[in-house]
């Protein structure tokens, strides 16, 4: 009998080795993914009758590094997006990404991939590089195959410069950049690579966009590119960009809000009106109930209806419900930002949110005060909820960038001479004392003026229209000299030169000269409403931005960067979810607010 079969023998007969007691390293669910050995991880990940969400959430990573992306996508469609933590759905996320890289999707992978680092949970970043790797690997529309594809082209006898933009143009900003510093020294890309920088930095601003077309123009005369030509073909390319089949617009029916959602509505419409006929989506308005779930009927109802878009509704008190639907499959642009304090839904959700809070101007306001120099701060607010909202913003953003706010004064808002409060805030009223004090120690009277205090260098005025009644007091008190701070909200619809210099940031819609300035005479005009009211102009123009958002909502997905120059602002999705407004500043000259 051979010898290696007698052991055989042998070793099947032997006792079986004893096993140590406790469990096994290899029954760890972390040790059996690091291992490879995926199915194991994922079983283990669910043993257990109610295994937490997340164990489910690696359970998934495990069954879509085995393999299984079937298993994956179960596990996932159980889990309510709603109720997951931050982290959680950042993990969740990127598991949806990676089953989207999976099945081509390269869209849904790239609203991930688009997040900045500093966003993302710390231990999750290594996947979002490898996943960006991969993106970049498979994706035929990679920027490192557009770039070998414009190396193809410039080798070609009958290049067509606009074909480097045709090639570059969709890549996110960052990734050119990117791209422009790896290609510095390569005299055959380099310009190429600038061109697409310039213009994608500018992509949505027209202005900017001929400005910065020239200069690269000029910067590379050799090129002969003629600016004009390049000016053509982007704004070409921007009508081609796919618009939604249909929109649902979901606006209150009845109760406070209805007026705003009709002016919201006439500016939806007007923008509407302005598209060519061919890229006009089907608008369907549906009127929504008062009550906080009613805006969740009527999504689903835009979606039964076969909305692709959903703009609205405008109760903060709604929206909530919406961000709780675990269902995401239709575009949602929010008009109106949730109570404070929820959690928003991560960048991966096709959801966007589109507001005008006053306090965003009361934390801009802060921020050009810090950037002036100004470190101690005069506040005056009215003693309101609304005036206690920005004042409380300005404070809490002025102090964190290093200032000081010295004094604060509270007016009721009936109260339209606060000459007396101001003093005693400024210590002219101690100042007076002490003249009294020194008079009456000689004996007769002292030439003397009270002295306001001099350790305040700019002021904040948080109001609405009764600043008319506070500026003239300021200048009467010798404060005029100070930068004057404050927001939109001090506006009248008439000129009112009492608010002469004051400074605010301020809507590009509202400032009295310009084409825009013309555009809002004209609705002024169609829709009286709009002249009549600060407030209102706003919501008309938020709707027609709302319809200019509509091509661009996705790509603002995918490049935080993308800026589009709006009415309302200068708009970009800088954390995927809620527009920021950049807004130009503005003084009151005359009585209407301009460019300084």
């Amino acid at each position: 009998m051979p010898l290696l079969f007698v052991l055989a023998v042998l070793n099947g007969c032997a006792a079986p080795a004893p096993r140590p007691d406790g469990p096994s390293e290899f029954d760890d669910p972390q040790t059996l993914f690091e291992a490879g050995r995926f199915a194991e991880a994922a079983e283990a990940w669910l043993a257990g009758p109610e295994p937490g969400i997340d164990a489910r959430l690696r359970a998934a990573e495990a069954w879509l590094a085995a393999g299984r992306s079937e298993r994956a996508v179960a596990l996932l469609d159980a889990l309510e997006p709603a109720g997951l933590t931050r982290d959680q759905r950042f993990r969740y996320d990127l598991v949806q990404a990676e089953l989207a890289l999976v099945r081509g999707d390269f869209s849904a992978a790239e609203r991930v991939v688009a997040l900045a680092p500093d966003r993302v949970p710390a231990e999750l970043v290594p996947r979002l590089e490898r996943l960006r790797e991969r993106l970049e690997a498979v994706d035929p529309e990679s920027p490192e195959a557009r770039v070998e594809a414009l190396r193809g082209a410039l080798a070609e006898r009958d290049f067509d410069p606009t074909l480097a933009l045709a090639l570059l143009i969709d890549v996110p900003l960052g990734g050119l950049e990117d791209m422009r510093d790896r290609f510095a020294d390569d005299a055959e890309l380099a310009p190429w690579m600038d061109l697409a920088v310039a213009v994608r930095g500018s992509l949505l601003d027209p202005p900017a966009l001929r400005s910065a077309v020239g200069a690269w123009a000029r910067a590379y005369p050799a090129a002969g590119l003629d600016a004009g030509n390049v000016i053509d073909w982007v704004d070409a390319w921007r009508t081609q960009q796919p618009m939604p089949a249909r929109v649902a617009v979901l606006l209150p029916g009845e109760g406070p809000l209805e007026t705003a959602g009709e002016v919201l509505r006439d500016g939806i419409v007007a923008a509407w009106l302005a598209l060519p006929e061919a890229r006009r989506p089907v608008l369907d308005f549906i009127a929504v109930g008062r009550g906080p779930d009613a805006a969740v009927g009527a999504w689903f109802e835009a979606r039964e209806r076969g909305a692709d878009f959903v703009l609205g509704p405008l109760d903060r008190a709604q929206i909530p419900a919406l961000l709780a639907l675990p269902d995401s499959s239709v575009t949602t642009l929010l008009l109106n930002r949730p109570p404070d304090g929820l959690d928003l839904p991560t960048p991966a959700r096709p959801l966007a949110i589109l507001a005008l809070p006053p306090e965003e101007e009361a934390e801009l306001a802060a921020v050009r005060g810090l950037v002036e120099g100004g470190r101690r701060a005069l506040v005056i607010a009215q003693d309101t909820d609304f005036g206690a909202r920005l004042a409380g913003r300005f404070v809490e953003t002025f102090e964190l960038g290093g200032g000081r706010v010295v004094e604060r004064v509270d007016f009721p808002p009936s109260e339209s001479d606060v000459t007396d409060r101001l003093e005693q805030a400024l210590l002219l009223d101690a100042s007076a004392a002490r003249i009294d004090r020194v008079s009456a120690l000689l004996g007769e009277p002292v030439d003397g003026e009270p002295q306001r205090r001099t350790d305040i260098d700019l002021v904040f005025l948080a109001a609405r229209d009764e600043a008319s009644q506070v500026q003239p007091q300021l200048r009467f008190l010798d404060l005029s000299p100070l930068p004057t701070l404050a927001t939109s909200h001090v506006l009248t619809p008439e000129r009112d030169r009492d608010l002469d210099g004051l400074a605010l940031p301020l809507s590009p819609w509202l400032l009295a000269t310009g084409e825009l300035a013309e555009q809002r005479a004209a609705a002024a005009q169609a829709f009286p409403r709009v002249g009549r009211s600060i407030t209102l102009s706003q919501l008309h123009a938020l709707g027609r931005d709302a319809v200019a958002l509509l091509p661009w909502l996705d790509a603002m997905k995918r490049d935080p960067r993308l800026g589009l120059s709006a009415r309302v602002g200068r708009l970009r999705l800088a954390d995927g979810v809620t527009l920021e407004r950049d807004l130009p500043w503005a003084v009151i000259r005359d009585g209407l607010p301009v460019r300084p």
